[in-house]
């Protein structure tokens, strides 16, 4: 009896040893799947990486570090190993032809420093699998070094899953290769992230107003709400954007970067003491890295600061941080006034002193605009109508300052 106890002891350990080295090994397999070591070596490293992967789609970014001496124009080609198509690329020009593919450099990005590097980005459609290419040439050379990162299994937000009205997964950023992509940075409390719902009028879709969505770091077509999910409310820069899109070429971009928090008094964005500050930053990178140029502030705060005298100065503080902080140069800084009625209507008198404090400043009036109906507890709030008519009012603003 005993001997058969321990041959089934014996047994329930085999089997359980096995199923532990099985396990070790998916899981070996599963790293080496996710991200791909270095092949070989040479003038460049190739970075393929996965951003999201929706299961017929998927958006990914491409990184050339130069590892030898400087280059002026380049090109990268590669071979899909399965039905992969490029449906969008930015950053850059392309051709494919079956799985061949060959990227080009534009005239803004085609020169790389030794140990610099430059990005671009695209979405693609399959059916299948998506394997990363690992055949990548650059400058008509194969001795680069190539990294592939696939997309995390994490769930993440994919084009779909936006509040838009259609299910095409959305391309992100560019609708023209040989376009300019103009960023806009929307700071503020509650009046920028918006208070009155969305109506079906501001939820048309135009391909070339992007968004960084607010929540997941992805771009989308610029619909709203821009900032907080939990209202679907309308802002000034929906209206901003389809104002200010009519102003440039036909094959130029817009980019919205929302960085707004409702309630916040203007120290949460600072830069000393502020908790919000190295957000708004490592957001405005994220457009840079896009390919996309800041041209412009639109800012919208005060309420939680009203009658606050050193305001201006803490506004000129964070303006003057982020220009240099993000290498803007004194791009235009538009801010807007607060309603003319309600507990804050006196704080305007500070909102109009930032043009003498802060560096090509322009303020925008609240003249005729009233409070949201629905904004029975704080009576602070524009309206739907004010807020459409402040957003084309920060737009006209802000083409006169560009001189567009």
């Amino acid at each position: 009896m005993k001997k058969n106890f321990y041959n089934k002891s014996f047994k329930k350990l085999i089997i359980a040893i096995s199923v532990a080295l099985i396990i070790v090994l998916m899981s070996v397999i599963c790293i080496i799947n996710i991200s791909a070591a270095p092949v070989t070596s040479g003038n460049f490293t190739v970075d393929y990486s996965v951003q999201s992967d929706w299961g017929n789609g998927a958006s990914i970014n491409v990184t050339l570090k130069n590892n030898g001496p400087a280059v002026n124009g380049w090109n990268v080609s590669w071979s899909f190993s399965g039905n992969q198509k490029i449906t969008d690329l930015w950053n850059a020009t392309y051709t494919q032809s079956g799985s061949s593919v060959t990227v080009n450099s534009l005239n803004r990005n085609e020169s790389i420093p030794s140990n610099g590097s430059v990005s671009f980005g695209m979405n693609i459609s399959y059916s299948g699998t998506n394997a990363s290419p690992s055949n990548f040439s650059v400058n008509s050379s194969s001795s680069t070094q190539i990294t592939t990162t696939a997309a995390s299994s994490t769930p993440v937000v994919t084009p779909t899953k936006v509040p838009t009205s259609s299910s095409t997964p959305v391309p992100s950023p560019t609708t023209s290769s040989k376009g300019k992509f103009h960023c806009f940075l929307l700071l503020g409390q509650s009046n920028m992230a918006g208070y009155p719902k969305a109506q079906d009028s501001d939820k048309v879709q135009n391909e070339r107003i992007r968004v960084l969505d607010y929540n997941s770091n992805q771009w989308r077509v610029a619909v709203p709400p821009l900032h907080e999910t939990w209202q679907g409310a309308i802002g000034p820069g929906d209206w901003f954007s389809k104002t200010i899109i009519n102003n440039i070429p036909a094959g130029d971009t817009i980019g919205l970067i929302p960085c707004a928090i409702s309630g916040e008094k203007i120290e949460t964005f600072m830069k000393s003491g502020g908790s919000k500050y190295s957000w708004i930053i490592s957001r405005s990178q994220l457009a840079q890295q896009a390919g996309g140029v800041i041209d412009g502030i639109i800012f919208h705060q005060g309420e939680s600061n009203n009658g606050d005298s050193s305001w201006p100065g803490k506004v000129n503080t964070l303006v003057t941080d982020l220009r240099t902080d993000l290498k803007l140069g004194n791009v235009p800084f538009i801010a807007g006034e607060l309603l003319y009625s309600g507990s804050c209507a006196g704080h305007n008198k500070l909102v109009n002193q930032l043009p003498s404090v802060v560096k090509n400043c322009y303020v925008v009036s609240a003249s005729g605009l009233v409070v949201d109906p629905a904004d029975t507890q704080y009576k602070l709030h524009f309206g739907h109508d004010s807020q459409v008519t402040l957003g084309k009012r920060y737009a006209e603003k802000m083409i006169g300052a560009l001189g567009w």
